[in-house]
């Protein structure tokens, strides 16, 4: 009696979980509406929509859709003071700003390329060649070859897609070669919420991309080297563009906090080993899916397109260093310092 009473248990909880995953399913949007290009450039020059440019994470918009706008340009970014490097970017700056939505909610999204307004060269430089652009929201599921193609300079691409899945997604140009697409600066984050939100509330929350830039010297400016890249010798490995930033002038947040990390490993090409000195990840919810949990994790390792959720506590007062603990990037500069107070 007792064997057929657990076995009457055991069943009845798988056909929860069925009918909880067939609900859930049954709530997916596959695919939408033909993606519209067009010749007309947006009107308005600044992002728009529930983004922020990390480590600053945005808040959720509320409503069934959400409008979602930033451009592609052409602009010298200073990776270190003596560096300045002919980038490509989403919106402003590398990474590209941050998106959060809610699984449920549809992004209304659309992006020109503005590669053809280059501005901020100085009178001696030479200015950086048009080119065409796109871009791959991993956290969508569309056609590739509708949604993500390439548009001209000059040119506006508008198309929605709907969010299925929790998680930590990366989007990134998409263009061949990609490779030299990504290596210029034009990679960011997507964080999707589920739809009752993460299971816990954080008292703090700070978004990092980590990012790999391959650089060769061309007169007075720094270019992308794919030469490097395709034999994965990087030049710096920084977190949110910049190498050691956040040692120079470290994050600040309390000691006791509960602190949830966004994470994202943009690659291209190498993994990360992400460690906090002095504390133990809590939990880890890798791709920032909640049903992928694990607890008690000295470090988090992402491969290229990789994410994660991560949350810990810093005991007390005291610097933090946080680190890729492969050394080799973090001399390159994957470091940085949360400053407990």
């Amino acid at each position: 009696m007792k064997r057929l009473l657990a076995l009457l248990s055991l069943a009845i909880v798988w056909c929860s979980c069925t009918n909880q995953n067939t609900n859930e399913n049954s709530k997916m949007v596959m695919g939408s509406p033909n993606a519209k290009v067009t010749n007309v450039p947006n009107t308005q020059r600044t992002i728009k929509g529930p983004l922020a440019y990390a480590p600053q994470v945005p808040k959720i918009q509320d409503g069934d859709t959400v409008e979602v706008k930033f451009d592609v340009t052409h602009k010298i970014f200073n990776i270190t003071n003596a560096t300045p490097f002919t980038a490509w970017t989403f919106g402003d700056s590398i990474p590209g700003p941050v998106l959060r939505i809610r699984v449920g909610q549809t992004v209304k999204f659309s992006m020109t390329d503005r590669s053809n307004e280059v501005a901020g060269m100085a009178m001696n430089m030479e200015p950086m060649k048009p080119m065409q652009h796109s871009i791959d929201f991993h956290a969508a599921m569309v056609n590739p070859a509708d949604k993500y193609r390439s548009i001209q300079p000059g040119e506006t691409i508008s198309f929605t897609w709907t969010a299925n899945y929790p998680g930590v997604f990366m989007y990134h140009c998409g263009t061949p070669m990609v490779l030299l697409h990504m290596i210029s600066g034009m990679i960011g984050m997507v964080i999707v919420e589920p739809r009752g939100g993460y299971p816990d509330k954080a008292d703090q929350e700070f978004a990092i991309v980590q990012n790999e830039y391959y650089l060769k010297q061309s007169g007075a400016l720094f270019v992308p080297d794919t030469s490097t890249a395709r034999i994965k010798h990087p030049t710096y490995v920084t977190f949110n563009g910049k190498p050691a930033q956040y040692a120079i002038h470290p994050i600040h947040v309390k000691a006791g906090e509960k602190i949830r990390l966004y994470l994202l490993n943009a690659g291209p090409n190498n993994a990360t080993s992400f460690h906090v000195i002095g504390t133990i990840l809590d939990k880890v919810w890798f791709d920032g899916n909640p049903k992928n949990e694990m607890e008690g994790m000295q470090a988090v390792y992402l491969g290229p397109a990789t994410g994660a959720v991560v949350e810990f506590v810093l005991p007390e007062k005291g610097k933090y260093t946080f680190v890729d603990h492969s050394f080799a990037d973090a001399e390159m500069g994957a470091q940085g310092i949360f400053q407990a107070d």
